[in-house]
């Protein structure tokens, strides 16, 4: 009993390291900056120095299969964006938090950069219906963003996450699990 657990309690934490990624910034319920968000999503910004943990024998688990991130030069940020219950309409609040990520995405510094918007649910619900939630919500965040601060649409992909990426896999009905993701590509 106590051996499955620990390999459930593993299992989970490989899972959240490789959602995390090495160069992800997780805001939370902040409200970033502009600045803050250019320096998150910025090709050129400093990359975070990580310790990793090779963790890809446990629950045997092959080493082909364990995500490696290193040579990664994708950047992302993450935000809780509260949204009603079972709407994808965008909040007052919501948009106050997307404004400086608007902003940032609009300016000089980040204009040779794409994006994709990901959606993410919790787990309450099921797959397809959290699927396409999330991707309402991600069009919903695009939307704003594309009609507030006139940013070409095709700079701006969505996709919706559902419950698959889950930030706090031991806790699945946690708001935390309910947020926005930006990936900036080349």
């Amino acid at each position: 009993m106590k051996t499955s657990h620990l390999l459930f309690v593993l299992f989970n934490l490989v899972a959240f390291t490789e959602f995390a990624g090495a160069d992800e910034i997780n805001f939370g319920k902040k409200t970033p900056s502009a600045s803050e968000v250019i320096d998150a999503l910025s090709p050129d910004a400093p990359k975070a120095k990580t310790r990793s943990i090779d963790m890809s024998n446990l629950g045997k688990i092959p080493k082909s299969q364990v995500k490696d991130h290193k040579g990664s030069s994708q950047t992302a940020l993450s935000m809780e964006i509260l949204f009603d219950y079972k709407l994808a309409d965008l909040t007052d609040v919501a948009k106050e938090q997307l404004r400086p990520v608007g902003e940032a995405l609009a300016s000089d510094k980040l204009q040779g950069l794409k994006f994709v918007v990901e959606g993410h649910t919790d787990a309450i619900g099921g797959y397809s219906y959290n699927k396409n939630l999330s991707e309402e919500r991600a069009n919903s965040v695009k939307r704003f963003l594309v009609e507030t601060f006139q940013i070409e649409p095709s700079r701006i992909q969505i996709v919706g996450k559902g419950k698959s990426d889950l930030l706090d896999p031991v806790n699945p009905a946690s708001e935390v699990n309910r947020r926005v993701r930006i990936v900036a590509i080349k």
